[in-house]
């Protein structure tokens, strides 16, 4: 490991235990960081979170301290609209973990993941590690807001909303099949920004409509160019809870697929599990005239929801997407084992492709395969990209086969 590897990196840690404080700085300054500090409340850290000088890229919590646990400073964190990343640990079981991790993601924060202590450098460096690939090229920045309404509006216009593509890959040929479209926001100063910093801001502001129109038009208007480089990708397009109300959303995608030229059965509407049952009516009228349209649906975040067999069988899914909080590390985690198997298998029997996302190491690439996921999508295969990175990665890729 290079020394500098870490070196540009500032990290706050936030434990009211000062003996455990002291080990994870003397850890965290073994592994060369730019500047680490720590605090023994959630109180103090939100003070200096505020101060403009106090830039921190990363945040190691612990979940258990006196006043301000670490899940409400969680909360507060979503407030400030914090957009570095989030390092959970405690002394608490794996579940309570686990449960904390789908707060942070809840409220659109920037985790990385949890640690039970003692702390160890090597997990250190894992996480840290994943937080470069995460955030490479991006600029981050703690506290205060760095989008309004108006910024919102006039961006969309400006065409500061872009698409970043994730690559997808077959388990049994490990060819690449598709790719997911993820959005991100190209600030004037703030860098590439995460939809944390703009989706919910859309759905706040009835922006929602004029957001998801320049998200598939961007994504449609991609699919033409590869398919003129002969690059006939399946790519799949999430869809905020607020867009599948959206009554005109059918005739949107047919108008683009037809001007385009571009086949609809290549395109893949996901919806997360937790959207599933909301205004359910309209939601099964508009999700049954897209299938009707030729694209396809996937369930998104399989079992971070609570979606009823009845709701899976009334909705024309065709894909079932497993959330990678419980795909990552089920080799060693029973509950997330626990749940990865059984989603598997309940696919399975309603006759769903089943996709593993969170892919970020050998050993979740095995488990999935031995469950017979038929889609892999994660770190270990590829992080997401701009669309002529994604062409030179698939050049290099298609090369080393050779």
């Amino acid at each position: 490991m290079s020394e500098k590897q870490f070196c540009h990196l500032n990290a706050l840690i936030i434990d009211d235990d000062a003996f455990m404080r002291s080990i994870i700085t003397k850890t965290l300054q073994r592994l060369n960081l730019g500047r680490v500090e720590s605090v023994a409340s959630g109180e103090e850290a939100l003070t200096l979170l505020e101060d403009a000088d106090s830039h921190f890229d990363i945040l190691l919590v612990d979940l258990l301290m006196p006043g301000m646990d670490g899940i409400e400073l969680l909360r507060h964190l979503a407030e400030h609209e914090y957009q570095g990343g989030v390092l959970l640990f405690s002394g608490a079981d794996s579940k309570v973990l686990k449960a904390a991790v789908n707060v942070a993601r809840a409220r659109y924060l920037n985790v990385l993941g949890s640690l039970q202590k003692p702390v160890t450098v090597d997990a250190l460096t894992y996480y840290l590690t994943h937080y470069q690939s995460y955030f490479r090229s991006r600029h981050t920045v703690s506290g205060g807001s760095l989008l309004n309404t108006s910024e919102l509006r006039q961006g969309l216009s400006d065409g500061h909303l872009t698409l970043f593509y994730q690559p997808q890959v077959d388990m049994k040929t490990e060819a690449v099949v598709g790719v997911e479209a993820l959005a991100r926001w190209k600030h004037p100063q703030h860098g590439l920004l995460g939809p944390g910093a703009f989706v919910p801001l859309a759905e706040e502001s009835n922006l929602v409509g004029d957001f998801t129109t320049a998200v598939i038009a961007q994504a449609i208007d991609q699919m033409q160019k590869w398919k003129q480089k002969q690059l006939n990708l399946q790519v799949a397009i999430n869809i905020s809870s607020s867009s599948i109300s959206i009554l005109d959303l059918p005739h949107l995608l047919e108008h683009y697929c037809q001007h385009h030229k571009v086949e609809a059965s290549r395109i893949t509407l996901e919806i997360t599990e937790t959207q599933v049952g909301q205004d359910m009516v309209t939601m099964l009228e508009v999700l049954t005239r897209i299938k009707l349209k030729g694209l396809g649906l996937s369930i998104d975040d399989f079992g971070t929801g609570y979606s009823s067999l009845e709701r899976l069988q009334r909705i024309p899914f065709d894909e079932l997407k497993i959330d990678g909080s419980f795909v990552h590390g089920s080799n060693r985690d029973q509950a997330a084992r626990a749940i990865f198997d059984s989603s598997a298998a309940l696919g399975k029997q309603l006759g769903m492709s089943i996709v593993a996302e969170g892919v970020e190491n050998q050993d979740d690439w095995d488990y999935a395969a031995k469950l017979g996921c038929d889609i892999a999508q994660g770190f270990y295969i590829a992080q997401p990209m701009a669309p002529e990175d994604f062409e030179d990665w698939l050049k290099r890729r298609e090369a080393a086969k050779e």
